[in-house]
């Protein structure tokens, strides 16, 4: 008899699990986000299985957000659909779900959100500040709901979701291809490490510390083999905080960074370059119509240790300045420029990129962004900072801007 029922038991369970294998997948909103206002979110219920699965809706849903300064738990409702609704989900496939919730007029920047009792991924935007203070019958009914759960720790503790909580964008990330003597390529890679995840219980200093990682490469596509001409390595640890309590009037936004920098090629012999640095950063930014912005960023230099390149002053200075224009969902330039110590000497790259989803006959789901760089001036590269190029001009593709 044993023998019997233990393959059947076996059998049961693997169609247990078969039909708990259901996934949600939590979509970041493509729109621009404002505080204050209702926010709808796709979410994917996918079914990996081969049997059919019921999805109900459930009584109460909720959604944890974690921002800069706070971090809530907010009411969450399905638009057209009653708690104990169920939606099938076909073996293999897939159905999708909006949810919507009102978000509390306080945020600023970047956030956190994830549907707790769908077990949703976090997703990450960015929420421009709110006009006015917006009170509705659903945001009063949120209000409630979040200081119902005032005690209630938000549940963002796997490992997965604390990487997502303390990893974000740094330095745009991108791969573009130029033809001037031969083909070349530059890419870079960079994020940044939150080393304390926000929260209403540390100071707000310590919550403002970041690891950030850059790493840019130059690639002779036309030499034999292919090789890389030359890598920059920047390990950083800075502050950084996106949106200062004191500002004038006249500026959307005040944000500041300052950190210490390394930075080298991790060549050998007398391709070896290497400095450190410290460096202080105001960045200024201004909203107009039409969802255009405008930020600003001087960033200030001191060299703390420049032995292998002593005279690099006298081509980057002690001064860079980093301006931005365009929208946060379609057309931007980025300009990047350096005046030399020294009369003659300096630098400028201008970054131009477009969204793919905004191209036409490309499915609007796309990601990323057509770009088009310049660069023109001295040290295009660590190694070459005191050599001048022919000016540069590539074409590439930006997944981070």
């Amino acid at each position: 008899m044993k023998k019997i029922l233990l393959p059947v038991l076996v059998f049961l369970a693997g169609i247990v699990s078969l039909r708990a294998a259901s996934e949600a997948l939590l979509v970041p909103p493509t729109d621009e986000v404002q505080a204050g206002r209702l926010l709808k979110l796709k979410v994917y219920l996918n079914n990996p299985s081969a049997e059919p699965y019921d999805f109900v809706v459930p009584d109460d849903m909720r959604a944890d957000i974690a921002s800069a300064s706070e971090q809530r738990r907010l009411a969450v409702v399905a638009p057209g659909l009653l708690p104990g609704a169920r939606i099938r989900v076909a073996p293999m496939s897939f159905t999708t779900l909006t949810v919507a919730v009102v978000l509390p007029d306080t945020l600023d920047g970047t956030i956190s959100l994830r549907l707790v009792d769908l077990q949703t991924n976090a997703v990450m935007f960015a929420v421009t500040p709110a006009p006015v203070v917006r009170a509705t019958p659903r945001a009063a009914r949120a209000a409630e709901i979040a200081a119902e759960n005032k005690g209630e720790d938000v549940d963002l503790t796997t490992d997965r979701e604390n990487v997502r909580r303390h990893i974000s964008v740094y330095e745009p990330i991108y791969f573009a291809v130029g033809f001037n003597d031969g083909a070349n390529a530059k890419f870079q890679f960079s994020f940044k490490y939150r080393l304390i995840a926000p929260n209403n219980n540390d100071p707000e200093w310590w919550r403002s510390l970041y690891l950030g990682y850059t790493q840019t490469s130059l690639w002779d596509l036309s030499a034999p083999s292919a090789p890389f001409y030359d890598t920059t390595y920047k390990p950083t640890l800075f502050y950084y905080r996106e949106s200062l309590a004191l500002k004038p009037d006249w500026l959307s936004r005040l944000g500041l960074q300052a950190g210490l920098q390394h930075e080298s090629n991790g060549k050998g012999s007398t391709d070896s370059r290497s400095l450190n640095t410290a460096y202080l950063t105001p960045i200024a930014l201004w909203s107009m119509e039409g969802k255009w912005r405008l930020q600003v960023a001087p960033r200030f230099v001191a060299y703390l240790e420049k032995g292998e390149n002593s005279d690099i002053a006298r081509y980057r200075g002690n001064v860079e300045l980093q301006i931005r224009f365009g929208q946060d969902k379609g057309l931007q330039l980025n300009a990047l420029l350096r005046k030399g110590n020294n009369s003659g000497y300096g630098s400028g790259q201008l970054d131009v990129t477009w969204p793919l989803r905004l191209v036409p006959g490309v499915s609007p789901n796309a990601g990323g962004y057509l770009q088009l760089q310049y660069f023109n001036g001295w040290g295009e590269s660590l190694l070459d900072y005191d050599k001048r190029d022919p000016s540069q001009l590539r074409f590439g593709y930006t997944i981070v801007r």
